[in-house]
């Protein structure tokens, strides 16, 4: 500490020893002998300030010094003497501003005592402002937790709350967003549809003595398009649109986050009508505990502001809150109750014709090839989201860029979804002949199981090109139904053991590990049938998780999740054994093809396997 104090002390020093500017170059004129008398005696000279300047753009001043300004002005007629201090680091602009006002300037030289009496209370001044640092400095060391540079103790944390002047926080008068650039939300652009009317005519609700709910909370995964839908809202009632994430009103030091959301509310009561969006709610809005928890009181005093800033609104003021949050189980109760969030809106992933429109959308800013039809590849998609579809047109772009195309085909968005589903491929991959033999025959297994149940979804397609951390893949839709049926179920785990099953057929019992994730996957999904949704041997019936790993429970729900798994391998071995000659076609030419679609296998193995009617979970 004390060396630390002996550092700051000559650094602030060496400021106040900065503060004497030193300036020109010596005069070469020739002296006449009166000025050689003044050099030999010093004497202060009283020079206009207009001189002075003129004498330093000649490079004969060689120091320049400027205190207290002192002058005489005039007031009534009679002149009258003044003087007028002025801050740090004003100087030249006051300087500027005389000059421009044509007030002859003079610099008056202090004395020595004087100049020595303003070093002292520099010096005083500069040791306190050391003490004060080293002390902050303690205290940020005992609370543990650091501060962001330029957030606390600046004027920028009150009346300009968490970077509003520039970024992530700034006032958009009016955002360009509309409705029409919103896809796939129809119920949720109808649900909004009457608070954008409240907000360019209030008076009608107002003298109708209708209110409107105060706060409006959108609920949906990430990438479903909720903060777009409230810069929507925004945008078609034209009033100014506050964004902020939640996590940046929360600062290591108690009242930060208050402050910042007390500011926030009076800067949208000013704008009169306004929409203030605060984005993942949950960052601040988790449910209070009656337990304190170290560190947590800053999170909460800041969501009592909050709680405090929605009940504060004068009911002439037509400021709404949006917030948005994937999480609304954990939020505090106190946020949900009539007069603070009212209202909740569902904002889910889109089903296949809101795909549609949004893909719609995304393609209809780029250039597509007439082949692209939006309707086939959204019935690719379920399961997607709105950032997912974007995300897919964008690399679908990449890659025709990459080709050299100036337009995106079919062929560029099947690449790009199998890029973003599987993972990209690794054509560079050297793989041996024996590897990608068994894994032929693994995915035909995958891929034929599927084409021949009913309950099974047709796959896509079949690839034994590496893709991510996969020797090769079989590719299947998502689904769009609401339901599970046990029949699909039970068809989905035979599709998942028909890899094992395939390699039983090739090598026999010396099969490989290659089965492990499609294991992972069944066996997650029987657990389910069984615990969940009572298709296993136990009957209906709900188990939860921590009861399924020790007792007599947990070993029915061991023994019926086996069932079901060696019934489904079962299976499909039963499909695979009476079909292997097409098993073997179908792997020979992913040998030769490396990738099918469901046409080409189609044309290979048809679509029911030979007996297939006396096979269990077939058609």
């Amino acid at each position: 500490m004390t060396r630390a104090f002996c550092t700051l002390a000559l650094f602030g020093l060496g400021l106040v020893a900065a503060g004497s500017v030193v300036i020109g170059l010596p005069t070469t004129a020739a002296a006449s002998p009166e000025q050689t008398a003044r050099h030999e005696q010093p004497s202060a000279a009283t020079l206009p300030l207009s001189e002075l300047l003129s004498l330093a753009r000649r490079g004969d001043v060689r120091t320049a010094r400027l205190d207290t300004v002192t002058g005489t002005f005039s007031t009534r007629g009679h002149a009258r003497a003044y003087t007028s201090a002025y801050p740090g680091g004003y100087g030249a602009r006051l300087t500027e501003q005389l000059l421009a006002d044509r007030v002859t300037l003079s610099a008056v030289a202090t004395t020595s005592s004087g100049s020595a009496d303003v070093s002292l209370a520099m010096l005083g001044t500069a040791s306190l402002l050391v003490v004060a640092w080293l002390a902050l400095a303690a205290r940020r060391r005992r609370t543990g937790a650091g501060q962001r540079p330029g957030m606390f103790g600046s004027s920028q944390s009150a009346a300009s709350p968490a970077g509003f002047a520039k970024g992530h926080g700034e006032q958009v008068e009016v955002p360009p967003t509309r409705f029409s650039d919103v896809a796939g939300l129809d119920e949720a652009v109808e649900s909004l549809t009457e608070l954008v009317d409240y907000l360019r005519d209030p008076e009608k609700y107002q003298s109708a003595g209708a209110d409107l709910p105060r706060g409006f909370l959108l609920v949906g995964p990430p990438g479903t398009g909720k903060t777009l839908l409230a810069r929507a809202v925004a945008g078609e009632a034209g009033v100014p649109f506050f964004a902020i994430g939640a996590s940046e009103f929360v600062e290591s030091y108690v009242g930060v986050g208050a402050a910042r959301v007390r500011a926030l509310f009076d800067r949208a009561r000013e704008a009169g009508s306004a929409i203030v969006f605060i984005d993942e709610l949950d960052a601040i809005g988790r449910a209070r505990s009656s337990h304190s928890v170290p560190g947590n009181e800053e999170r909460e005093s800041t969501l009592n502001q909050l709680l405090v800033e929605m009940d504060g609104f004068a009911t002439s003021t037509s400021v709404i809150v949006l917030a948005a949050t994937n999480r609304p189980d954990i939020l505090d109760h106190a946020l949900l109750r009539p007069g603070r969030f009212d209202r909740q809106i569902a904002v889910p992933n889109p089903d296949r014709r809101g795909r549609t429109h949004i893909l719609d959308l995304y393609l209809h800013r780029r250039h597509v090839a007439p082949d692209v039809d939006p309707d086939v590849l959204s019935r690719r998609t379920a399961g997607f989201s709105g950032a997912d579809l974007a995300n897919l047109v964008n690399t679908a772009a990449l890659l025709a860029v990459r080709a050299g195309k100036d337009s995106i085909s079919s062929s560029e968005l099947e690449e790009a979804l199998a890029t973003v589903t599987l993972g990209p491929a690794r054509k560079s991959a050297v793989v041996a002949a024996a590897d990608r033999r068994i894994t032929a025959w693994h995915e035909a297994g995958h891929a034929l199981v599927g084409l021949w149940l009913e309950h099974a979804a047709d796959p896509i397609s079949v690839s034994i090109v590496p893709r991510g951390q996969a020797g090769g893949v079989t590719w299947f839709p998502g689904q769009d139904d609401m339901f599970l049926s046990r029949r699909q179920a039970t068809a989905q785990l035979a599709v998942a053991m028909a890899g094992r099953a395939a390699e039983e057929l090739l090598l026999g019992d010396d099969f490989t590990q290659g089965a492990a994730q499609d294991f992972r996957a069944a066996t997650d999904l029987a657990r389910r049938m069984v615990t969940e949704y009572g298709m296993g041997s136990m009957g209906p019936g709900f188990v939860l998780p921590e009861e399924t790993h020790i007792g007599v429970l947990a070993e029915r729900v061991h023994a019926s999740v086996q069932a079901l798994l060696e019934e489904a391998l079962t299976s499909a071995r039963d499909l695979l054994t009476s079909g292997r000659d097409t098993l073997e076609r179908v792997a020979d030419r992913l040998l030769e093809d490396e990738t099918l679609d469901t046409t080409m296998l189609v044309a290979i193995a048809g679509r029911r396997a030979p007996e297939h009617e006396r096979l269990p979970g077939a058609a």
